[in-house]
């Protein structure tokens, strides 16, 4: 049996402090971080962080999978239809594969994957753009929705703060 010592700051990675840590991300993740006891078991599973892009406040944190499919969609204010983003978790980034909307407009872009009309939705395939992060002014008046692998449960963007900058990263 292994005896359990006392985390130290040299645990902590350079930079950080205890106090610090439990500013940022509160007792339970400080906790978390600095008990050996408790990481020991942990897999290295991805996770998919909702939170504040400036206060990096969490609102969902939900187990992803390399090759996981994120989408993220929203009503658009203007052409008043259903927009939507699909992205493959792929480690640390989320690459962009696939993007549905009812009218090609303004700003819309010409030269990247492959475009075709599905049941009368513009679907551009095959994009393959990098993010290290999903990000908008999130809005209650646009319902945003949130799926993981087909799943809109598991991320109920009513939940979220109206008006504020939001991101979603693997984490």
């Amino acid at each position: 049996m292994t005896r359990r010592t006392r985390p130290t700051t040299s645990d902590l990675p350079e930079g950080l402090t205890r106090r610090r840590l439990l500013t940022h991300a509160g007792a339970a993740a400080a906790v978390a971080l600095t008990s050996p006891l408790l990481l020991v078991g942990c897999g290295s599973g991805i996770r998919l962080i909702c939170r504040h892009q400036r206060t990096e406040e969490v609102y969902a944190s939900v187990p992803v999978e390399i090759g996981s499919i994120i989408t993220h969609s929203w009503m658009h204010s203007i052409e008043r239809s259903r927009w939507t983003d699909s992205y493959r978790v792929d480690g640390d980034t989320l690459m962009l594969v696939r993007t549905e909307f009812e009218e090609y407009g303004a700003g819309m872009p010409l030269d990247e994957g492959t475009v075709s009309i599905q049941d009368g939705t513009v679907v551009i395939e095959d994009i393959d753009r990098a993010f290290e992060a999903i990000r908008w002014i999130h809005s209650h008046r646009v319902d945003y929705r949130i799926g993981v692998d087909g799943d809109t449960g598991l991320i109920d963007a009513r939940e979220l703060p109206d008006s504020e900058p939001l991101e979603l990263r693997p984490g």
